[in-house]
């Protein structure tokens, strides 16, 4: 939906629903930076625990089920790109559950600097079957503590699964690897490989 809207074939009001076709020039885009990955993910950590644990407090049956779908069918798939889109739309289903207009649209601001970003582009490189794995157990583990409206365990949860991506990128960045337009995507390094299958295991 993001990315749609960002190719202008749909917009979104906040508050008053989504519509086909070009943003109105009532509703001009306030285009933000795309934005470092370390720095996105500060801001989302600054964020998404937030909505997370608002969601505990606030998500409706609608919310709570579009939090399971989105948690149920990116455990059913092992494909990346699938993996990806299920994982996006957790995370906008845990901030439209928060119901506060005002951080949805940051939220959805901070989407589309990540979606314009590199992190679309890293994630063929960084996400291996042993992070997919441990995001299933992370996103379950959210999706439980919404469900049990419980929102310190909601944040902690969220605070924790964002903590593990950001941990992802930056052994990428120490490790020298390189992606993006012209660069080639590496593995991750067989030692780091190890050491999550250990934690996986664990």
């Amino acid at each position: 939906m993001a990315r749609l809207e960002l190719e202008g074939r749909l917009w979104r009001g906040v508050g008053q629903g989504t519509f086909l076709g070009p943003r109105p020039a009532s509703e001009p885009l306030r285009v933000m930076p795309p934005g470092r990955p370390l720095d996105i993910m500060e801001a989302r950590l600054a964020l998404e625990p937030q909505l997370a644990g608002l969601a505990a407090a606030k998500a409706n049956a609608e919310n709570l089920a579009a939090i399971e779908q989105a948690v149920r069918r990116g455990s059913e798939t092992a494909d990346i790109e699938s993996w990806g889109r299920w994982d996006t739309a957790l995370h906008r289903a845990v901030a439209e559950a928060a119901q506060n207009p005002l951080l949805l649209a940051l939220f959805e601001q901070l989407e589309s600097c990540r979606i314009r970003g590199e992190w679309s582009m890293m994630r063929a490189a960084l996400v291996d079957e042993a992070a997919r794995r441990r995001g299933v157990a992370e996103h379950r583990r959210l999706a439980e503590a919404i469900a049990a409206r419980d929102p310190a365990a909601a944040h902690a949860a969220m605070w924790d699964h964002l903590q593990s991506v950001a941990s992802l990128i930056r052994d990428a960045l120490r490790a020298g690897q390189a992606w993006g337009p012209g660069a080639a995507f590496g593995s991750v390094p067989r030692e780091q490989e190890d050491d999550r299958d250990a934690d996986a295991a664990e």
